[in-house]
């Protein structure tokens, strides 16, 4: 079983389903609501769990019954917490997450920088680490033992990358959302994606949503269909791709396939509440039809 240790944000997320998006200023009543363990890491552990992998979590939660309430979810989905540190005095980042009836998500997030701190764990034998921008030391640490161990080494780099440029250096495979491409970059395209690239020397990569994924390697490049889906909730679904992606790396799978693997099970969670994730048997009978 591919083991994978992800690093970075670990949050509560306070999630209200509205049937539109409120206007400023006024009171808006949700029509279903859910407090839920989430996070960037933590939803990516939480999809290499349910795909079958052996994930083990890396971040900081505070002294508070939040972060009692991360710890308490993380054997039940199957994620080893044993990275995972208390951050005496601190309260566990949480964020409010609004859905609209087209599924899209607005998060507004509050975290302390004395969770971020620490430069990062030790982890154990591992065959893929993932890591975010949100704990920058962390996420260096990280990617630097995987270089060393000659493992895949992710970053999903989201906005503002500026502050992970350590780990930036040292991944081995970078995948930019557009918000985080056109951060780094000032702008979001093929020729974009491969200026950075070659400027990197890494694999590279940016999700768009529904739209085929872009890459760039050397000297190739090319883009990854997704697949059709109706939406129900966009949360974490950029998580779930990173997660499956890291997954299919660590399971020694090249990238154009783990690219197609990852698809699919963003795709999936697209069409389900946060919180619910694809399994194996779901992804490979997503796999079996055609993207669009």
């Amino acid at each position: 079983m591919a083991h994978v240790v992800c690093g970075g944000l670990i949050t509560v997320d306070f999630i209200y389903h509205i049937a539109e998006f409120p206007t400023e200023g006024t009171k808006t009543r949700a029509h279903a609501a859910q407090m839920v363990a989430g996070g960037g890491a933590l939803y990516a552990a939480s999809a290499i769990a349910a795909l079958g992998g052996r994930v083990s979590l890396a971040g900081a939660v505070g002294d508070d019954a939040l972060g009692d309430f991360v710890r308490a979810a993380l054997p039940v989905r199957g994620i080893d917490g044993t990275l995972v540190r208390t951050c005496t005095g601190v309260g566990t980042a949480r964020s409010a997450v609004i859905i609209s009836a087209g599924g899209e998500r607005t998060v507004v997030n509050h975290r302390a920088a004395a969770l971020f701190t620490e430069p990062g764990v030790t982890p154990p034998a591992f065959d893929a680490a993932l890591v975010d921008t949100r704990w920058p030391v962390g996420a260096a640490t990280l990617m630097r033992a995987a270089r060393q161990a000659g493992k895949p080494g992710v970053l999903d780099a989201e906005s503002p990358v500026r502050l992970a440029a350590e780990a930036l250096k040292l991944a081995s495979h970078i995948v930019f959302s557009q918000q985080g491409l056109r951060d780094h970059a000032g702008a979001c395209d093929a020729a974009t994606l491969g200026d950075v690239a070659r400027d990197l020397g890494a694999w590279m990569a940016v999700t768009r949503g529904a739209l085929p994924v872009l890459w760039h390697h050397g000297d190739r490049s090319g883009a990854a269909a997704t697949f059709a889906v109706q939406p129900v909730d966009t949360l974490g679904a950029g998580d779930v791709w990173h997660g499956a992606f890291a997954l299919a790396l660590a399971s020694g799978l090249p990238e154009d396939r783990a690219l197609r693997h990852a698809n699919a099970a963003a795709a999936l969670k697209v069409g389900r509440i946060a919180g619910d994730m694809p399994t194996q048997a779901e992804v490979s009978a997503m796999l079996a039809t055609a993207p669009v």
